[in-house]
């Protein structure tokens, strides 16, 4: 999936995003810069020196800029101690869900440890990701499945209550909008089980953030986004901010595998004395100029955590903001935009996307064992290599090569 840049494709695509970027340099940044009147206090939890913070949307919660993702600490999944020290340097953000074998089980007892210090999201599967098992107008069975795994969630976890419980991996437009699903999160909040609602979505992700910032419903956004795609994401990312939605990002870092030294000598230092990895590019970059309040981030050893915790303090001049803007953009090119065109165009049902999360498990996180699992639901073993799902990427990246690597590596 990586590949040379080359300096037209570069300048073509730097074209395209001068009027985007005019966009999300406008982009509230902060809640001070939305009406005073409307805005709840902040809520601080474990508020450190070595940690940046930004208001949550309308939750008031002033959550880390960096989020840990905790999807891959299961069992012997991951090592717990490093959530421990994410906590310490004053990470107060907890991602997991149902859907992550045993993440909550597994993070129960430092998230009670440190109960006033993070914040907890979780969510329920099987309305969006990883399989969806309900359809258009079976809103009491979405409604039952919300429900159940939020009891389920709490159990695990053991707690009374979740800060904000979501919608895992929403596609589909008719789930975005359906009344029996805010239903069920209004009874719960009344029960005292939840506070926030809100949905994440990997796949046809403009549209489903547009309908969430029309809704009036959603508080909290878990979004797939990466320096290629913020520029077409930017006005639905605009449009959830002025509807009071906190933003988070995630998949972040766009491409796997690109060469770190590709570009160096065409960008350079990014700023003096010290060199960001790729990753870390892309995330200073959507917390600098996307729009974004925080990146989540599976951090499943020490070198990753570091890396990640460092990005939110960061202290950029705007020349130095330019330069990684430049860098990010060009390394960017050719990475997915999420758009779900692939999966649409597959004839034999494929989940084409999912295999590209299922590739970003294997070469960017390190979980084999969690991809492994994953793939089990793609029905990758029905790839005919007709090339469709290729032909159908806007970004034109070698997809059926992706699927069959996935199928004869984990299969």
């Amino acid at each position: 999936m990586a590949e040379q840049v080359n300096r037209r494709a570069f300048l073509e695509y730097a074209a395209r995003t001068v009027a985007a970027g005019a966009v999300m340099g406008g982009l509230p940044l902060s809640a001070d810069e939305r009406s005073a009147g409307t805005q709840p206090a902040a809520e601080w939890r474990n508020k450190q020196p070595t940690m940046g913070y930004a208001r949550l949307g309308r939750s008031g919660f002033m959550v880390s800029r960096c989020v840990f993702g905790a999807g891959g600490l299961y069992g012997k999944g991951g090592d717990t101690r490093l959530l421990e020290i994410a906590i310490e340097r004053g990470m107060n953000c907890i991602d997991t869900g149902r859907p992550y074998p045993q993440s909550e089980a597994t993070i129960s007892p430092v998230a009670l440890r440190h109960r006033d210090r993070v914040w907890i999201i979780s969510k329920a599967g099987h309305i969006g990701w990883p399989d969806i098992r309900v359809k258009p107008g079976e809103d009491a069975e979405a409604a039952k499945l919300y429900t159940d795994q939020l009891d389920e969630s709490l159990r695990e976890l053991k707690v009374d209550t979740i800060d904000c419980y979501m919608i895992q991996g929403v596609e589909h437009e008719w789930v975005v909008t359906m009344d029996a699903l805010y239903e069920a999160f209004v009874k719960a909040r009344k029960a005292g089980k939840v506070r926030y609602f809100g949905l994440a979505t990997h796949t046809n992700v403009p549209k489903v953030c547009e309908l969430a910032a029309k809704s009036g419903r959603y508080d909290v956004v878990l979004l797939a986004v990466n320096p290629n795609s913020v520029a077409e994401l930017s006005p639905a990312i605009r449009m959830m901010r002025e509807a009071g939605i906190g933003v988070i990002s995630m998949k972040t870092s766009g491409p796997i595998g690109k060469d770190a030294k590709a570009f160096d000598g065409s960008y350079g230092q990014v700023f003096a004395g010290q060199e960001l990895s790729p990753y870390q590019r892309a995330y200073a970059y959507l917390l600098a100029r996307g729009g974004i309040d925080a990146f989540n981030a599976h951090m499943s050893n020490q070198r990753i955590l570091d890396e990640n915790l460092a990005v939110p303090t960061l202290k950029l001049s705007e020349a130095e903001l330019n330069r990684l803007q430049r860098r990010t953009l060009a390394e960017a090119l050719g990475s997915c935009h999420h758009c779900g065109s692939c999966g649409r165009a597959c004839p034999e049902g494929i989940d084409v996307p999912g295999a590209l999360r299922c590739h970003a498990y294997v070469h960017h996180y390190h979980e084999p064992d969690w991809a492994r699992s994953m793939h089990a639901m793609l029905r990758a073993g029905a790839c005919r290599q007709c090339g469709a799902c290729h032909s159908a990427c806007p970004e034109s990246i070698d997809l059926p090569t992706v699927v069959a690597g996935l199928r004869a590596g984990l299969a």
